[in-house]
This record gives C-alpha cells, structure tokens and sequence, in this order.
C-alpha cells in the first residue's frame, strides 16, 4: 500500500476515472472512495491496478448526484 499510494494520481488518469472525494480508510480494511467513469470497466481497472481488491472486499454502488436522482424521478411515470 505504502508504494501504491504515490501511483494513484497516474493510475486514475490511466484507468479513465475521476475521483470525487476519497480515499478514506479506517482500521477495518475499508477504503471508500467515489469515482465517476463513462464505463463500469474503467471503475474495474482502477480497483485492479491500484490493487484495492488484493487486501479489501470491493462493493460497487452505482449512484447519482441528488439533483440527478430528482430529475429521473419527476420523468419517471407514477406507478399509482
């Protein structure tokens, strides 16, 4: 990890995202960090090559922006 950290300014601009806020870590082995990419792949290959997967469980929360979720709700038919 102590060699990786240096890297990850390349290896997010390598693997096609862009960090929003992060990296976070706590005593359980857990890093959070939010990202946005144009493509799930380029999500996989930051996880990869900054070797997040190889010491941590990984969860993927596909997520929006709160005005974004706002928008897709008022143009969604009510379902009742």
């Amino acid at each position: 990890m102590l060699k990786i950290v240096p890297e990850t300014p390349s290896i997010v601009e390598k693997s096609g995202v862009k960090f929003v806020s992060g990296l976070f870590i706590n005593r359980e082995h857990t890093i959070v960090v939010i990202v946005g990419a144009e493509k799930s792949e380029n999500v996989d290959r930051f996880l990869v090559e900054a070797r997040l997967v190889h010491w941590n469980a990984v969860r993927i929360l596909p997520s929006l922006t709160l005005e974004e979720g706002v928008r897709e709700i008022q143009a969604a038919t009510p379902v009742f």
